[in-house]
């Protein structure tokens, strides 16, 4: 895969004498890279061409398209974003193609990491609530992503007989959980078909995409813009920010209906997205375990990991319910 030089990228964007050669900042989905020039410091993107279509039904320049148009409304609407840098000759949007790869750059920005004692309660939920009512959808029922994980109790018990017979350490414990699998499957499946408030949203609310400035929190990545349910999103981002805690939790979600959001319909699942997660997170390591696709990048101990998500299905079930019982 294409990885560009300094001089290209800064020719490409109108960004000036580079002063330096890029430095990689993180190899992942994306790649992305730090840029100086005379004109400033710039971060830049790089897509792999599998990246995209969790919007669309397109790939990654459907998936892009998408995420743009809505990361300007965003922007229009006083959300706290990075600015990007337009390309002197765009292929689409902010993006320009650059061999066989698309390329994006914002202007850098000074920041650190989100730390455990940053309080961004009231700035999550607010920035939160303004994202689900920047395009709501009015239709029921969750996207077919939310479906991926969700198969028939026949394919469970086939993919832990075969594991048995693979001689995986997990597949006993495999056996014990699926009572719980099923029943969450069925939770979830009910939701699909009910849930009344999706919206399209930034659908990548995560501790590493929340940068911390001298003027506060900034909300960046804004390419895995999704359809979703805005309470089960809500209740999802609140409890990986909480870390769990239900003070911080209710300190966010408190802060969301504050601003407008909605969460009364989810009662008692208002955190079943985070159960979905774990379900899809699962699901797809079983079927890696047993060979049936390919390793994602991203995925490094298949079989360790198995064994310690279905170890600790039925805690981490009983936390989330726990949670919502306490709010």
């Amino acid at each position: 895969m294409y990885s560009p030089t300094a001089d290209v990228i800064a020719e490409t964007f109108a960004l000036g004498e580079p002063v330096a050669d890029l430095v990689l900042v993180r190899r992942g989905d994306t790649d992305t890279w730090r840029l100086e020039t005379a004109t400033g410091a710039y971060f830049v993107k790089g897509y792999w061409s599998s990246t995209g279509g969790q919007s669309t039904a397109g790939g990654l320049t459907d998936q892009l398209a998408a995420a743009m148009a809505f990361e300007d409304r965003a922007r229009a609407a006083g959300i706290d974003l990075a600015e990007p840098i337009a390309p002197v000759d765009p292929t689409l949007g902010w993006v320009k193609q650059i061999n066989e790869r698309l390329f994006r750059v914002y202007r850098w920005i000074e920041h650190r990491p989100l730390e455990d004692d940053d309080d961004i309660a009231d700035w999550l939920g607010r920035t939160m609530a303004q994202v689900h009512q920047l395009e709501p959808l009015g239709a029921a029922g969750l996207p077919d992503w939310w479906r991926t994980a969700l198969r028939p109790r026949a394919d469970w018990e086939k993919w832990f007989t075969t594991a048995r017979e693979q001689g995986k350490e997990w597949a006993d414990l495999g056996w014990d959980r699926l009572p719980q699998i099923v029943e969450l499957t069925d939770r979830i499946r009910e939701a699909c078909e009910f849930a009344p408030d999706c919206t399209l949203t930034h659908g990548d609310f995560k501790t590493h995409n929340l940068l911390i400035t001298g003027t506060g929190p900034i909300l960046v990545d804004w390419d895995s813009v999704r359809t979703d349910s805005a309470a089960l999103e809500a209740g999802r981002v609140a409890y990986i920010f909480g870390a769990g805690e239900p003070e911080p939790i209710s300190r966010i979600l408190t802060a969301y209906t504050a601003a407008g959001g909605d969460l009364t319909w989810a009662g008692h699942d208002v955190f079943l997205s985070e159960a979905r997660h774990d379900l899809h997170i699962l699901f797809e390591h079983v079927l890696t375990c047993l060979g049936h696709i390919p390793q994602p990048r991203w995925m490094t101990t298949p079989d360790q990991t198995t064994a310690t998500l279905l170890s600790e299905f039925p805690a981490k079930l009983t936390r989330l319910q726990d949670a919502a019982v306490q709010l």
